[in-house]
């Protein structure tokens, strides 16, 4: 702006001053004597856009423009405006033609960049402020966007680079650390991500950001209460900060403790409604509780507040997959892939909902994708393992179960600090036993002990107390304790019980020492035998496991379908069901006879001992795949057992029988949903039983 004009002079003087109104009165004043004054018109729009008047100012300075397209400024000035009314085509066209006129303009250099950034052309703009760099190496705000636009593009070991010649000659930035920290997390250097962001909290004890990403890395190592104290910190230091909320949810929920997330997600949203990450962590811990319509809605409207958000999608598919959508399922995983082809939860995610279609190929090929992409991913590893043994592929099975476990550092390492079993010799050598996954793991694969035993092992069994009388009903020489601290000693190795056959190569149809291998207590037996019916025909049933676990979806059967063998003459069913289910028995009292042994029956402290002495006094159990099915197996009795369209691998494919337990009957539904086939052949079979 450099105007000959006295009265142009007057009004840059104002503007200079702080005084633009009177600038602005000026400035029209000149407009009015000549409307082609592109000094005024150039500076009204800088005025008018100091102002918030955006479409004003971009006015404004369109009509300079045409007076005179060869001001560098009034060209910059055109792309701020443009810039602040989200018109980022117009404004990166300003900013390229400042740099046509002035090609040293850093302030032109580091607007285009900004704007390639908003239109989401991230390797561009990297290379914007690395020019702007170049020119003016004293910005370290041109340095830390740099390595923001290199991260944003997907070039972490870059953007670390960058951030380091940042941290270079300005050790003090916190900003820089806190990026730095954000660099070395994307590329899953978690310790090194935790130092960087520690050197932040140290230099700004009270940083929300570098206290939150803390926790993320802290998550990310598995030290998930620590991430929980840092995300608190970071609330306390900014109870405004929404991300803080949610993510400690997401550390709270890595605990299991998912009713407790949820008061963190629901305040997250109730600070930032439209942040689609808070949907999207409150939908993942509704998904945790089972709540998977809820969590699905979630989802969604992450999904339409950031329609390019692929983990949303993804976890929109797994709330569909909960819900038995399968097909709708696989449809989102496939839009999250059209978004990240590589994406490796999406694809072991898309392997399971068309391993429930029965269309097993390929689901393999989704598995072997997902693997390809993460060589390390145990929950792949483990689906593509469940898929091989039920398509009866043991050694495959094994194999890749065996590396789902070595990819996970508290396997790797040995849980409770002890080496992993891996078939070395037991010869006077102590091993402690663990089951995880629950107790119908517990009673198929207590038949493996034994042989324990005979390799010369001693043998110690971490678990729930309420089972140790059942599983000690066979009389073998085993330490039965609640928690490590009662052991008084160490162990050689620790294995989970559901590893011991793959630890032990056994195919399942070589199976040794068919059942029994858990035993009723005699008097027990007594105590219930009363409940049977003389000279009928006794069943006890068993409809429902655990609803909460994501295993048993589908598995449950609903208690009327049980009305086709109800109805049968001489028959009487006894109900073995405990806990959740046993609402349907009383609504459905009126529709079918059940006899309920009642509310004494398998209370105090120890589990399933009247059920186990009321199964060996039954002549038939009928139930769901559930721990009542591994119990009567496990006692050596007779079980019918109903099992969804796609079973959990254990039950094999287009079998009758059951390699597992030689007393099991396998009742298959024929398709998808269709208990009411399967209690038809029940019904069938037993009014032919002769």
């Amino acid at each position: 702006m450099n105007s000959r004009l006295p009265d142009f002079q007057l009004a840059l003087a104002h503007a200079r001053s702080g005084q633009r109104a009177h600038a602005e009165h000026v400035c029209r004043g000149l407009l009015e004597a000549n409307p082609r004054d592109v000094d005024a018109l150039e500076l009204l729009g800088v005025l008018a856009m100091e102002r918030g008047s955006s479409a004003e100012s971009l006015a404004l300075l369109q009509q300079a423009m045409l007076v005179d397209p060869s001001r560098p400024g009034v060209h910059f000035a055109h792309g701020n405006a443009a810039l602040a009314m989200a018109r980022h085509k117009e404004a990166l066209a300003s900013y390229e033609r400042v740099l046509q006129l002035a090609p040293g303009s850093v302030d032109a250099m580091r607007r285009r960049a900004d704007t390639l950034l908003l239109l989401g052309r991230a390797d561009e703009a990297a290379r914007g402020y690395q020019s702007a760099l170049e020119a003016n190496p004293g910005q370290p705000d041109v340095a830390l966007q740099l390595g923001g636009a290199l991260l944003q593009a997907g070039r972490a070991a870059h953007a670390r680079e960058a951030f380091e010649w940042l941290l270079a000659r300005w050790p003090d930035d916190v900003r820089a650390w806190v990026s730095h920290g954000n660099a070395l997390f994307a590329l899953g250097e978690f310790d090194q991500a935790l130092a960087s962001y520690e050197r932040a909290t140290g230099l700004a004890p009270r940083l929300a950001e570098a206290h939150d990403n803390r926790g993320m890395a802290l998550l990310a190592l598995g030290r998930a209460e620590e991430a929980i104290a840092s995300h608190g910190a970071a609330i306390e230091f900014a109870p405004g900060f929404a991300p803080a909320w949610y993510r400690r949810a997401m550390a709270t929920r890595a605990t299991g403790r998912h009713a407790e997330a949820l008061p963190d997600a629901e305040h997250a949203l109730a600070l930032a409604p439209g942040d689609a990450l808070a949907w999207n962590a409150r939908g993942v811990v509704r998904n945790d509780l089972g709540q998977y319509a809820a969590a699905l809605d979630d989802f969604r409207q992450a999904i339409r507040i950031a329609p390019g958000m692929v983990e949303a999608w993804n976890n929109a598919g797994n709330a569909l997959h909960d819900l038995g959508r399968f097909d709708e399922a696989i449809a989102h995983f496939e839009r999250a892939l059209s978004m990240r082809p590589d994406y490796p939860e999406a694809l072991s995610n898309r392997g399971l909902s068309l391993q429930e279609l029965s269309r097993f190929g390929e689901a393999r090929a989704a598995f072997d994708a997902a693997i390809a992409a993460r060589p390390d991913f145990a929950e792949a590893l483990k689906r593509r393992a469940g898929l091989r043994l039920l398509q009866g592929d043991f050694d495959g099975g094994w194999r890749d179960y065996g590396a789902s476990l070595a990819t996970r550092p508290a396997v790797a390492g040995g849980r409770h600090g002890l080496p992993a079993w891996n078939g070395e010799s037991l010869r006077g050598k102590s091993i402690l036993l663990t089951e995880p996954n629950g107790f119908g793991d517990v009673f198929q694969y207590w038949r493996f002990v034994p042989r324990l035993l005979e390799m010369g092992a001693q043998v110690t069994f971490l678990g729930d107390p309420r089972l140790c009388r059942l599983l000690g009903s066979g009389g073998l020489a085993v330490t039965f304790i609640g928690s490590i601290d009662e052991a008084g000693q160490g162990f050689d190795f620790h294995c989970e019980l559901w590893s011991l056959p793959r630890v032990m190569h056994v195919d399942p149809f070589g199976l040794p020492a068919p059942a029994p291998w858990l035993f009723a207590e005699p008097q027990r037996s007594g105590q219930w035998r009363h409940l049977l019916r003389p000279g009928a025909f006794n069943i006890g049933i068993a409809w429902q496991g655990k609803p909460g676990r994501k295993i048993d979806s589908g598995r449950s059967i609903p208690l009327r379908e049980f009305v086709a063998l109800a109805g049968l003459p001489d028959v009487q069913l006894l109900s073995l069901q405990r806990g959740e289910g046993l609402e349907q028995l009383h609504a459905l009292a009126g529709e079918m006879s059940i006899v309920d042994p009642g509310p004494l029956f398998d209370t105090g402290e120890d589990a399933f001992l009247d059920t186990a002495a009321l199964v060996q006094e039954l002549d038939l159990v009928v139930c769901s795949d559930s721990a009542i099915a591994h119990l009567a197996g496990a006692l050596g009795r007779p079980a019918w057992i109903a099992l969804k369209h796609v079973p959990e691998w254990r039950w094999l494919l287009d079998r009758g029988d059951s390699p597992w337990y030689p007393g099991a009957r396998l009742f298959r539904q024929q398709r998808r949903g269709d208990w009411a086939g399967v209690f038809a052949q029940m019904r069938e079979a037993l009014a032919a039983r002769g």
